[in-house]
């Protein structure tokens, strides 16, 4: 059993996120067996605290860069983390330290690691579209985690608006994260007018922001390990995508385990017939990746 010590194996380091949370497993072997009830988190935004923005300087001091073709990225050190999530009195990410554990159902979805798809999204992005194709796009980085995709499209000069499951995770990663990709000239009120934050169950969020924003461009990786939740996950992207919009979407073909994987996701993109899909980019290294492109059916 993987043990939730934020710690990368040697053998699975990339140049560029050494020290991180940076991860190739599968949350597969990481997963905790499902318990019959789920306590869903309620969607709410989220907000900068000033502690938060006290400390961009010491963020700063305490991060990794990765560069790509045409922009650098930079995010917290694993170290540097876990130091906060240790003193934390009712974290959820605590919680899944405690109990030795990626993966707490219902309480804790895996948001403090870097997955090995986000690297091939900001490889495969930075590839394909131009500083010009992302210009006041509306982009939504969903299940984003560390938040490097939806960091990614904002230095690119998209508004963006991040979701995940867990407030721990935007509050101690995703905002410090951000920030620590801003310039010191940039006014931060500026910043915050374009970008959003938004904890919660997908359904919940959904629910919560109706009658809000539609977007552009939603990227999602590694969110269909759990069969469970890619039905949640497809009304989300059917509810907020505009019609003229493009999903991109990352995952593994199975997660062991698990149950989820692109395979079965595919079938179910099948079954519905709200979206056509094209597979744009293949790794067979390991369990084997993808990256997916989705738009509306017409």
């Amino acid at each position: 059993m993987f043990k939730f010590d934020f710690r990368v194996d040697e053998c699975d380091k990339d140049d560029n996120f050494n020290d991180t949370f940076y991860q190739k497993d599968s949350p597969s072997c990481l997963y905790q067996e499902e318990t019959s009830s789920l306590n869903c988190h309620e969607a709410t935004e989220i907000l900068p605290s000033q502690s938060i923005l006290d400390n961009i300087d010491v963020y700063r001091l305490q991060c990794h860069t990765k560069i790509l073709k045409n922009v650098c990225i930079s995010h917290l050190s694993g170290g540097f983390l876990l130091e906060d999530i240790r003193n934390a009195s009712n974290s959820d990410i605590k919680k899944a330290h405690e109990q030795h554990s990626d993966l707490v159902p219902g309480v804790y979805e895996g948001g403090a690691k870097i997955w090995e798809c986000t690297d091939d999204v900001l490889n495969f992005m930075a590839e394909k579209y131009s500083q010009d194709w992302w210009t006041r796009k509306r982009v939504l980085d969903l299940g984003c985690g560390a938040g490097l995709l939806g960091i990614y499209a904002y230095k690119q000069g998209a508004r963006v608006d991040f979701q995940d499951y867990n407030k721990d995770v935007l509050q101690e990663i995703t905002i410090p994260n951000l920030l620590i990709n801003i310039t010191e000239q940039m006014p931060l009120e500026e910043v915050f007018e374009n970008v959003k934050f938004y904890s919660g169950d997908w359904s919940k969020w959904t629910e919560f922001c109706k009658g809000s924003y539609i977007y552009d461009v939603i990227l999602t990786s590694e969110t269909i390990y759990n069969p469970r939740n890619q039905e949640k996950l497809l009304r989300c992207l059917k509810d907020k995508l505009k019609l003229n919009g493009v999903v991109i979407l990352a995952a593994k073909t199975h997660y062991f385990g698990v149950g989820g994987g692109l395979h079965q996701f595919e079938a179910l993109l099948n079954s519905e017939k709200c979206f056509d899909y094209q597979i744009v980019w293949t790794s067979c290294e390991g369990v084997s990746r993808q990256i997916l492109l989705l738009t509306r059916r017409r």
